[in-house]
């Protein structure tokens, strides 16, 4: 006879979620791009449907702010931990003081911009997932490569250097398959024959590169003569304070359009759609190659968009595909 299986009830855990969570129990989990829309809904899952562990977040420093204040508002006061809140109630503050700890870092950084004493504490855990990401799909080349092709290198090289045991899983993305057609078997780049064979290495000196030649072309009097001119038609009579801190806006804006489409045709030319598959197919790869023997599991979801029921239906952060 066949056997209907019934759904759980609401607010009860799936036979999986329980796998999980004991799984995970009395585990120190590491999450980078915690600020970030996937970031947020796994941070809050951790905390809620797994009480055993314990999260680090690195976190990026505002310009005013500080990491551990960025966490806070950006992150705990985000109404995705709202569920999370109302079943705690009174105790909700305690816990997070007791499970949750934010490192000042950056994943465009040498050691991540840690510490010595948050370095320490990034390397002790036992999992790390690296989610940290440029998302756009006209980020600025050089922008792309030094977070999403040497981020995950980076996070790699900084728990290899310590003697971590901590496995790291890296989020990259289905669309590292590029534009051909076919089958895209889960697999290593290099063992797939979607893969465009590319020196990851003169990648990266290339978009510097590229970086310093826009900024100094930006700089030559005919480019800031036009840049000045445009500010005095948009301003009028402002004074020479506002007048300036237009003009170099508009010269900071023009570098940034000319890497993004450097970023856009070099990917278009190695096969793949923007500078952000195009990025992540290299960190794959590089990851690959020196990660030594930190264990790396590496997953590629496709576009993210609102939750489905947790951690309540519909919820999502900003605007999303």
């Amino acid at each position: 006879p066949r056997v209907r299986r019934l759904p759980p009830l609401a607010g009860q855990p799936t036979r999986q979620q329980r796998v999980i969570a004991e799984a995970l129990a009395g585990k120190r989990i590491a999450v980078t791009g915690g600020t970030g829309f996937l970031g947020t809904a796994l941070l809050e899952r951790l905390l809620r449907s797994v009480p055993g562990c314990e999260v680090v977040a690195l976190v990026r420093p505002g310009k005013r702010t500080s990491a551990a204040e960025r966490a806070r508002r950006e992150v705990l006061r985000n109404d995705c931990f709202d569920r999370l809140r109302s079943e705690l109630g009174d105790r909700f503050d305690a816990e997070i003081a007791r499970r949750f700890t934010v490192v000042a870092g950056d994943v465009t950084a040498d050691n991540l911009g840690l510490s010595d004493d948050d370095l320490a504490i990034f390397c002790s855990v036992d999992v790390v997932i690296h989610s940290a990401a440029a998302v756009s799909f006209d980020s600025p080349l050089d922008g792309a490569v030094e977070v999403n092709l040497l981020g995950p290198v980076r996070v790699a090289t900084a728990l290899r250097d310590a003697g971590s045991r901590a496995h790291l899983v890296a989020v990259s993305t289905a669309y590292v398959a590029g534009l051909r057609r076919g089958d895209a078997p889960e697999a290593e780049l290099a063992d797939t024959p979607f893969s465009t064979d590319v020196d990851w290495r003169a990648e990266v000196d290339a978009a510097r590169r590229a970086r310093a030649d826009t900024d100094a072309e930006s700089r030559r009097p005919e480019h800031l003569t036009r840049f000045t001119k445009r500010a005095r038609a948009e301003l009028g009579a402002a004074g020479a304070p506002l007048l300036a801190e237009k003009t170099e806006r508009l010269r900071a804006d023009w570098v940034k359009d000319q890497l993004v489409e450097l970023g856009r045709g070099r990917a278009r030319a190695l096969g793949w759609p923007d500078a952000y598959a195009y990025t992540k197919a290299l960190g794959e790869r590089a990851l690959a190659q020196t990660r030594g023997d930190v264990p790396v599991t590496i997953v590629r979801p496709s576009i993210i968009e609102s939750a489905l029921a947790e951690p309540k239906p519909g919820w999502i952060r900003g605007f999303r595909m």
